[in-house]
């Protein structure tokens, strides 16, 4: 039924993928600056969707929608040169091109569609602002990206790559690794993450055999730049999740660049949806600022500074789960007392010093602070019930109790404090001469650690306390213990890219290789890493890369932080050696542009620390290593279905598995058993359109579909995998509609105090289907009754999430 669903979705908008607009042909001839005709240069859109490459003797000719207003040209490794497309009442339009060392164009260099050997993707940000999603975000638009099998949680920016954990990814920032809050447990928690869409010029991301830049951590890197100014604008949205104001300002002299953002988001309006009844509040808001100021052409400074306050207090009242099969419904009930108080406070600040005597060589010093101060309060106590459902439907008492399987309670008590504070100092840079491009880069990370945990568990099933002891009131779980750490990081770097191109192919060569030590392994270790490609430049311009190396992520702290809370004496590196086979192959079908992306990859896994699920809050069994591997292939469609926008469909097939040692009956064993994030299979679908004879209107539509992952009893590391959840099956819809054109005047004098005005209709959820994100384990001891008796005492309760909720999002810009 749900899949009859997707198909008359996916049917609805395609029906109206029928509109074309207008095309321009531009021709002429491409020379450097001595008059020298230039063979086989790069032309392209910006969005890369329109390319093509000039001839042996720099003539090109490209056809293009009219809605463009910059064309780029870019020859071998040099900068592009973007160049305004003359506007006429003439589709055919001459452009005579000199490319030479003046070219100068954004201040994020913008690349072809180049061979890339290394497979690094180029995520449209601005696409994240109308995606359908609760969590919204970079981080949004990255789940559905190649070789992204995260389909868990539509509450949290997290994300899993190739079958690694949420702690396995790194992210930069204007060269800056961004840290996330180590405490949260859960979505509901989770605020806004740190990268705001709007200041965003460029995001690339790599899901697996990334370059030797790149480095510390296991599985995939996502690589932000902020802008540079271009113009004066104002912009606001406001929605029932919350709302952010935006502002950027260029000097007169183009110089001074500023972007500030503060954004404000509220999900209790959506966890109102959620099987547990109670008082939800959260509240989470975000400061960000970032200066840019040319200095001269050879100098710039940079400063980005972020305060993030995120605050979650909850009081529990009631929550009903049914949950079983056809054969056996069962239901439970919980009553509560107690409440939840948490904060996750952050700070940041960046200074980076740029200076580049020319085109061909770089230099960037970059220092930046980090504080992090968490703390999560709760005092709650659950008083439960679990029954037995009639599951005859046929009955007039259908889905109601017909047997007490058995009752329990607990308590859950925790006052946990953690904080951090950091310090990191970068010094890269690049070269270019001919054909090569050297990149080379120092860094050094100091982190201050302090965490305090006092946390307990209480169980009681019919009176009895769980564990049972007749002397001592026994706790299922106790935890207190002060960690203090210090953490010095030490990394080098080196690597070159070589490209060569004949008027039939190109080739691209990348060797790299990047030095660690770290204080609390006390090792050093090393990481070399390779990446080849080809590229054909005929009509379709197929792409085939091969990349690989060793990769090694340092401990942190939560990786070795055992389950009673003290530290493990391992404290050594884990270890992935990645192989990446790519094929890329552009092509064109009814008139539209079209790639398709295939990757086969294989991840050798070695000194990993096992771990298990918790919500979002990945637990690790600390004091054990072990190995394992990843296994799959990931295949992605994207393309111009309507013209000028883009939608794809991706589609995924994983195993990761790892090696298990225990005892069990009376016997030690070693077997491999499922990782935690061993999905099967996972897609993606999304779809733009517009409204047929009104581009007005648009709509979009994002499908997530996801296997079901492992799951088992907690802190057993044998069982940990014993069962499998249902799959992960989502919809959500949105619809825009402009209420005020930018550019256009209007009658009404107040929509014309606007440049633009946006009204959206998100449908989160659309079919209603319940989801689940992890489970929990509860104890009872069955009543006195024969059918009671006959069933186990402990039962896996699934933690759904949100339902149907609906938002309404305004957008201006002033």
């Amino acid at each position: 039924m749900f899949f009859k669903k997707i198909v008359f979705f996916i049917l609805f908008f395609s029906s109206s993928f029928t509109l074309f607009s207008q095309t321009v042909k531009i021709y002429g001839n491409i020379k450097d600056e001595n008059n020298n005709t230039l063979p086989y240069v790069n032309i392209f859109t910006k969005d890369n969707k329109f390319h093509d490459i000039s001839d042996s003797i720099g003539r090109f000719a490209v056809q293009i929608p009219d809605s463009y207003e910059f064309i780029y040209f870019q020859f071998l490794n040099d900068e592009p040169l973007k160049a305004e497309i003359p506007k006429n009442n003439n589709n055919n339009i001459e452009m005579n091109i000199t490319l030479g060392a003046t070219n100068k164009i954004d201040d994020v260099v913008i690349e072809a569609d180049k061979v890339n050997a290394t497979g690094i993707i180029s995520v449209e940000a601005k696409i994240s602002e109308v995606l359908p999603s609760i969590s919204g975000g970079i981080e949004s638009l990255i789940k559905t990206e190649l070789g992204v099998t995260g389909s868990r949680n539509e509450l949290s920016s997290k994300y899993s790559v190739r079958g690694g954990s949420f702690d396995e990814n790194l992210v930069y920032v204007n060269g800056i690794e961004i840290y996330r809050p180590q405490l949260i447990r859960s979505g509901q928690q989770e605020g806004l993450s740190f990268i705001n869409p709007k200041m965003v010029s460029e995001a690339k991301f790599s899901s697996g055999g990334f370059e030797a830049k790149y480095g510390g951590k296991l599985s995939s890197v996502l690589d932000i730049s902020y802008k540079h100014a271009d113009k004066n604008e104002f912009s606001a949205t406001a929605s029932l999740l919350g709302g952010s104001l935006f502002y950027q300002r260029l000097s007169k002299n183009k110089k001074l660049s500023i972007l500030s953002g503060l954004r404000y988001k509220t999900t209790r309006y959506l966890l109102k949806s959620l099987e547990t009844a109670g008082d939800y509040d959260p509240r989470f808001i975000d400061f960000q600022t970032y200066f840019s100021y040319i200095i001269n052409s050879k100098f710039d400074i940079r400063f980005l500074a972020n305060v993030s306050d995120s605050k979650f207090n909850f009081i529990p009242q009631k929550g009903t789960t049914n949950f079983g099969n056809v054969k056996k419904l069962l239901s439970l009930s919980v009553f509560y007392t107690g409440q939840e108080t948490d904060r996750f406070y952050s700070n940041t600040g960046a200074l980076s010093f740029n200076f580049h005597p020319n085109k061909n060589l770089n230099y960037s010093i970059n220092l930046s602070v980090y504080s992090a101060n968490e703390s999560e309060k709760f005092d709650i106590i659950g008083f439960y019930d679990l029954n037995l459902l009639n599951n005859d439907i046929g009955t007039d008492n259908a889905g109601d109790s017909t047997l007490n399987l058995g009752n329990g309670a607990y308590m859950q008590h925790a006052r946990n404090y953690l904080l951090i504070n950091g310090l990191q100092a970068t010094q890269t840079g690049y070269f270019k001469k001919d054909n090569h491009y050297l990149n080379w880069g120092i860094l050094y990370k100091y982190d201050l650690i302090n965490d305090k945990i006092d946390e307990w568990s209480l169980l009681d099933s019919a009176s009895y306390s769980v564990p049972q002891n007749d002397e001592n009131l026994t706790v299922d779980e106790n935890i207190k213990a002060k960690n203090p750490l210090i953490n010095n990081r030490f990394t080098t770097y080196v690597q070159d890219k070589y490209l060569i191109q004949d008027y039939l192919m190109q080739y691209e060569f990348i060797g790299g290789i990047r030095f660690h030590y770290n204080t609390p392994g006390d090792e050093f270790l090393w990481s070399p890493r390779f990446a080849i490609a080809a590229k054909s430049l005929g009509k379709n311009k197929h792409v085939i890369r091969f990349s690989g190396g060793i990769y090694y992520q340092p401990v942190f702290y939560r990786e070795i932080r055992k389950f009673d809370g003290t530290i493990a004496d391992n404290k050594s590196a884990q270890k992935s050696i990645h192989f990446v086979l790519g094929h890329q192959f552009r092509f064109n079908a009814l008139g539209r542009n079209f790639k398709l992306f295939t990757e086969i990859y294989y991840k050798k896994l070695d000194n990993i620390i096992p771990f298990e699920m918790d919500n979002i809050r990945v637990k690790y069994y600390a004091d054990t290593r072990t190995s394992g591997y990843v296994k799959g292939i990931d295949t992605k469609i994207k393309g111009d279905f309507v013209p000028g926008i883009d939608s794809w469909f991706s589609l995924s097939f994983l195993k990761t598995e790892e090696k298990i040692s225990a005892f069990i009956h009376e016997t030690d064993s070693t077997f491999y058993i499922p990782r935690p994030t061993d999905q099967t299979v996972t897609a993606n679908l999304f779809v733009q359109d517009y409204l047929p004879g009104n581009k007005k209107f648009k709509a979009y539509l994002n499908f997530v579909f996801g296997t079901g992952f492992p799951f088992g009893e907690p802190r057993n590391i044998a069982y940990k995998a014993q069962y499998r959840s249902f799959s992960y099956q989502r919809v959500d819809l949105g619809a825009s509609a402009v209420i005020k054109k930018e550019n256009k005047s209007y009658n009404s004098k107040f929509l014309n105090y606007f440049k633009s005005v946006w009204l959206t209709l998100e449908v989160f959820n659309m079919l209603g289907i319940e989801n689940t994100i992890s489970y929990r384990w509860i104890h009872v001891v069955p009543n006195s009754s024969v059918a009671a008796n006959d069933i186990n005492n402990s039962f896996p309760i699934p933690y759904n999430l949100t339902g149907r909720r609906f938002n309404l999002k305004l957008s201006v810009k002033i």
